[in-house]
């Protein structure tokens, strides 16, 4: 047969229960806040880094403005040299369309679809019989033209796809906000915590 040992049932009196309460308000106080810390400093770490992404893709959209002037006015510019030579229609036509497909605003191309009419291009124009001087002088500018309207044309889509990739940075930081909801939560227990301490403390 086994012993059953009874342990005596101590009452707490009014000022040990009271302590009792107070201590448990205060290690709940200790633990929520260490937490609320940790998550209210990372809170404000993505709200800092979403703010800098966000200027960060305005700046860019503004470059790509920038980009596409540059593009039209160095292929315009391309296009009015190209006038100087009295080339056969069919020729000068190819070259011509060679120059507004590296300005087109087409987002479907990619950027070896435009490097290949670079290339294409460039070829073309290298072909042109010089008869003199001046005819020289024209190509290296032609040439030089259509570089700086290829080139404006990477910028620009550099741009596009540096703005994709920090939008798509966005949405997942976001989603890291809407996540750390805990925090408001965690506030408003510590909250509570503290006006119960403060009024067992008054009890004392």
């Amino acid at each position: 047969m086994i012993d059953l040992k009874t342990e005596e049932i101590r009452i707490l009196g009014r000022d040990e229960l009271i302590s009792a309460v107070i201590a448990k308000h205060e290690r709940m106080i200790a633990e929520y806040s260490s937490e609320y810390d940790t998550l209210k400093s990372t809170s404000s770490e993505l709200d800092t880094e979403i703010n800098e992404l966000k200027k960060s893709i305005e700046e860019a959209g503004e470059q790509i403005g920038v980009y596409e002037e540059k593009k039209n006015l160095f292929g315009h510019n391309a296009l009015e040299e190209l006038e100087k030579f009295e080339l056969r229609t069919m020729d000068s036509d190819k070259i011509k369309i060679g120059i507004q497909s590296l300005m087109s605003a087409k987002s479907s191309d990619t950027v070896e679809d435009r490097k290949t009419v670079y290339e294409s291009l460039c070829s073309d124009v290298r072909s042109i019989s010089e008869n003199s001087e001046k005819d020289t002088e024209t190509k290296t500018s032609l040439l030089a033209k259509i570089d700086d309207t290829f080139k404006a044309y990477q910028d620009e889509n550099a741009a596009k796809e540096e703005i994709a990739s920090k939008k798509a940075l966005l949405v997942v930081k976001e989603g890291e906000i809407q996540e750390n909801k805990r925090v408001g939560w965690l506030e408003k227990r510590i909250g509570s915590h503290k006006e119960s301490l403060e009024y067992w403390q008054g009890m004392k």
